[in-house]
C-alpha cells in the first residue's frame, strides 16, 4: 500500500503554547479514536478546558490563536479585502473543519449595526465552568483575530457572552466594550461599515492563490458563502492584472471541469462571456481614467487583436464610443480643476 499522505495538526501550536506559557507539558493523548477521526488537538483542547484554570482563563488561551493557526485559511484571511470576506472565509473553515463551532451568523441592525453571532456546542461532561472557559476561548479568539486583521483594536459596540458569569467587570476591562452575561451564545455588536474596513495586508491575488491550494470542501462552502460561482469568478478576474484567460484556464484553477463550471454560471443565469465583458469593461474604464495609455495598448492588455476589436465591444457594452468616454472624462477633471481653483 502506498503511504498515507501527512495530516498537519493547525491548531496543536496555540494549545502547546497556552501551556509552555504555564510551565505545563501536554499528556500523552492518543489520536482520537473516533469516526470523525479528530486530530491531537481535539483531545488536548478537551484535556486543557477539564483540567486548567478558572473560566476567565479561557480568555487566554484564546490570545493564543492566529490567523496562521487555520492553514490556508489562514492566508486567505489575511489577504482577504474586508473584514466582511474575511468572516466569509472563518465560516466555511469553522463549518467545515471545527466541531466545536455550530454556526456564525453576520446580521444588520435597525441602525446598521451588525451582529456576529457564534453559536457553538460543548462537549459530554463538560461541567458549568467548563462551558464558560470553551466560551472565554472562542470570545478572546475572535477578538485578538479582528485585532490582527485590522491592524488595531476592535472598538465594538457591545459584546454578549453565555449566562453565567458572576461579574463582567473583568471582561470589560479586556474586551474595551460592554459586556453583558445572558442566553448561549457569543454576539459581538459592531458599529455600521466596519466590516466594510479594508484589511491593511489584503491581496487579490494571494488571495486566490491561498483558495486554489485549500481543499474542495473549503473551496464549495466558501463559493456559497461569497455569492456562488458568478461572484467568485469575478473576483478571480479581478485578481488578475493583465490578459484575461479561458473558460478552461478558470475551471482548472477552481478544480471544476470546464463542463461543469458552464453548468453552474448558467443555473446563475449567466455565461463565462458575461463576467468576461464585465471585467473587461472595468478594466477599460479604470485603465482609461488612470493612465495614458493608447486603445491599442489597452486591447493588447485585454487579449483583444486590434484597437478596433476593443472599439466595437466598448461601444456595444456602453452604447458610446471610446473617444467619447475619454472626452467626458477630460471634460469633468477640467470642472473639476476649475472649482478648486475657484
Amino acid at each position: 500500500m502506498p503511504p498515507s499522505a501527512l495530516t498537519f495538526d493547525f491548531e496543536w501550536r496555540p494549545l502547546q503554547n497556552y501551556l509552555h506559557a504555564r510551565g505545563l507539558e501536554a499528556p500523552q493523548l492518543l489520536l482520537a479514536d473516533s469516526p470523525d477521526e479528530q486530530p491531537p488537538s481535539h483531545a488536548l483542547y478537551d484535556w486543557i478546558v477539564r483540567n486548567h484554570g478558572d473560566a476567565i482563563d479561557g480568555l487566554s488561551l484564546g490570545e493564543q490563536y492566529r490567523a496562521t493557526d487555520y492553514g490556508m485559511a489562514g492566508l486567505a484571511l489575511m489577504s482577504a479585502e474586508t473584514l466582511a470576506d474575511a468572516l466569509k472565509v472563518v465560516r466555511a473553515y469553522m463549518l467545515l473543519f471545527n466541531p466545536d463551532i455550530a454556526d456564525i451568523l453576520v446580521e444588520a441592525q435597525g441602525q446598521g449595526d451588525v451582529r456576529v453571532t457564534t453559536r457553538f456546542r460543548t462537549r459530554a461532561g463538560w461541567d458549568t465552568r467548563q462551558r464558560q472557559f470553551h466560551a472565554n476561548v472562542l470570545a478572546s479568539a475572535a477578538y485578538h483575530l479582528f485585532n490582527q486583521l485590522m491592524g488595531r483594536p476592535l472598538q465594538g459596540l457591545g459584546l454578549t457572552l453565555p449566562a453565567g458569569l458572576e461579574s463582567t467587570q473583568p471582561y470589560l476591562a479586556y474586551f474595551g466594550m460592554p459586556v453583558r452575561s445572558r442566553g448561549s451564545d457569543i454576539v459581538f455588536l459592531l458599529p455600521a461599515g466596519l466590516l466594510e474596513s479594508a484589511i491593511p495586508t489584503a491581496n487579490p491575488a494571494v488571495f486566490q492563490a491561498a483558495l486554489a491550494l485549500a481543499s474542495e470542501g473549503f473551496n464549495k462552502l466558501l463559493e456559497s458563502e461569497m455569492g456562488g460561482t458568478r461572484q467568485r469568478v469575478t473576483a478571480l478576474l479581478a485578481s488578475l492584472p493583465d490578459r484575461y484567460p479561458d473558460i478552461g484556464q478558470i475551471a482548472q484553477h477552481l478544480k471544476l471541469t470546464e463542463r461543469t463550471l458552464r453548468r453552474r454560471l448558467a443555473d446563475e443565469g449567466c455565461s463565462y462571456r458575461q463576467i468576461l465583458d464585465q471585467a473587461r469593461l472595468q478594466r477599460v474604464r479604470e485603465l482609461l481614467g488612470r493612465t495614458q495609455l493608447t486603445t491599442e495598448q489597452i486591447a493588447e492588455l485585454l487579449g483583444y487583436n486590434d484597437g478596433s476589436s476593443l472599439r466595437q465591444a466598448f461601444r456595444r457594452w456602453t452604447g458610446t464610443t471610446l473617444n467619447q468616454y475619454r472626452q467626458g472624462l477630460l471634460r469633468e477633471a477640467s470642472e473639476d480643476g476649475g472649482r478648486a481653483g475657484g
